[in-house]
């Protein structure tokens, strides 16, 4: 009887762990499978050709020249409003990520270095505070 009552509170304890520990494991991915939804929603297009006109010195002359850097402004300021709907850090590093990874396609290696200073600027430029710079890497320079 003693060892039934043993086995059954070994069982009992076995089993405790393992809903505890999946309890843990499914609360840990929640915030992943967060974030990936709210960067799937969001258009980070705005940033990309904020930060293209920025790197791109040479077409932003030619825009304000032509009186049209309103447009630079207007693309600036979607771009903040959507960076700011995302108030997990480790989710707008990965949105800056995502930046960076889709504008490389664009760029020359020269404009590389540029693309990353300007991105990791992004936040800043924007006003929204950031505890700690974002660990952005970037494989193809």
């Amino acid at each position: 009887m003693a060892r039934h009552n043993i086995l059954l509170m070994a069982s009992l304890l076995a089993l405790v762990i393992f809903i505890s520990q999946a309890t843990a494991t499914r609360k840990s991915d929640r915030p992943d499978e967060r974030c990936r939804m709210q960067l799937q929603r969001l258009n980070l297009n705005h940033c990309e050709k904020h930060l293209m006109q920025r790197i791109q010195k040479e077409d932003g002359d030619v825009l304000r020249m032509r009186g049209i850097n309103y447009q630079e402004e207007d693309l600036k300021e979607k771009c903040c409003n959507q960076l700011s709907e995302v108030n997990n850090k480790e989710c707008r590093c990965n949105a800056l990520q995502e930046i960076m990874e889709n504008l490389s396609d664009r760029l020359g290696k020269r404009e590389m270095y540029e693309m990353e200073r300007e991105v990791r600027n992004l936040p800043k430029r924007c006003n929204i505070p950031q505890s700690s710079e974002c660990d952005l890497s970037f494989d193809q320079y």
